[in-house]
């Protein structure tokens, strides 16, 4: 009794007719109905009574008919799952990242998926979060570790939230503001700031704060680099935002934390495409849940050998 014959006899049950299950499982009438002939005999029943007009369910066969749906339902379920560990066995996976992963730990989550998959071949791209998101839809990247935008996501879009940034002000130590534990938003009005390059979601959330406080911010320069804005605001040329993780790991005696009351804080997180789930996309968003909660820097984790970090073109 193989699989096909099972789907011929759905296909005369359901038409009534061996003419139209014919055309409908893109077979001869004659091969059809030869196979069908072929099973009733193995089963020593009938399952059709024919007559000039088509055929009719037996008893039999209507039970026949059950069973039979049962059995096609449960091996199309079985060859899906299979697929699915087939897919985690070779293949290979695109991935975004922004520039600074601080506050997530990427690296521990790579190392492990390789780890596990060593026959998936990872390549890289490092943009920013809005670039991602283009690739994303393009469907250029798998996904996408970025940052939370301000704006919307689009609709075919999942998002997971893995961490959080939370800002604090930089001030140089000779700065009137330099011995305070905290500070007010407000308290920055007529302030020099560095900024965030136009475009990048921190530079759209400070904006923000800033505005939201009663003032336009009186940008004299933007960066992209958060080492190069400390060096910036220790050598006097203005304040700056930027997220505690860059204090941690970037110390300079001539520059100061100070902490804002009002929260400014930015969502990091991986997302990926509703219809382009897959084993390989469900075994990544896993393998960064569970190693997000080990703490470690993606830029002094140790790159597995299966990853290719290149720019985009």
């Amino acid at each position: 009794m193989e699989l096909y014959t099972l789907r011929y006899v759905l296909a005369v049950a359901d038409s009534g007719n061996f003419s139209l299950a014919a055309q409908a499982c893109h077979v001869g009438q004659p091969a059809l109905s030869q196979q069908i002939a072929k099973l009733e005999k193995e089963l020593g029943v009938a399952l059709f009574a024919r007559n000039p007009r088509g055929a009719t369910l037996t008893e039999a066969g209507k039970d026949f008919v059950l069973r039979a749906r049962e059995i096609l339902q449960r091996a199309q379920a079985l060859q899906a799952e299979m697929s699915f560990y087939a897919g985690l066995r070779k293949g290979s996976l695109n991935l975004g990242i922004i520039t600074s992963l601080q506050c997530i730990n990427f690296g521990g989550m790579l190392s492990a998926f390789c780890g596990s998959y060593p026959d998936i071949s990872v390549n890289i791209v490092q943009e920013g979060t809005h670039r991602l998101l283009d690739l994303l839809l393009d469907r250029k990247v798998d996904l996408a570790f970025l940052n939370r935008p301000l704006s919307q996501l689009a609709s075919s879009l999942e998002f997971v939230k893995l961490g959080e940034d939370h800002y604090s002000l930089a001030v140089p130590r000779v700065h009137p503001l330099a011995g305070r534990e905290e500070v007010s938003l407000r308290e920055l009005r007529g302030e020099h700031f560095i900024f965030h390059q136009t475009g990048q979601v921190a530079a759209e959330l400070c904006l923000t704060a800033c505005r939201r406080a009663g003032f336009e911010p009186d940008i004299v320069c933007r960066s992209s680099s958060p080492t190069t804005t400390l060096y910036m605001v220790q050598g006097g040329l203005g304040v700056a935002f930027l997220p505690s993780e860059d204090f941690h790991s970037h110390t300079l005696s001539g520059v100061r934390e100070i902490k804002l009351k009002e929260r400014i804080v930015k969502e990091v997180g991986v997302a990926w495409r509703r219809d382009a789930a897959s084993p390989l996309v469900d075994a990544a968003v896993q393998f960064a849940r569970e190693s997000n909660d080990r703490p470690l820097l993606f830029l002094f984790s140790p790159c597995p050998s299966c990853c290719i970090i290149e720019p985009f073109h």
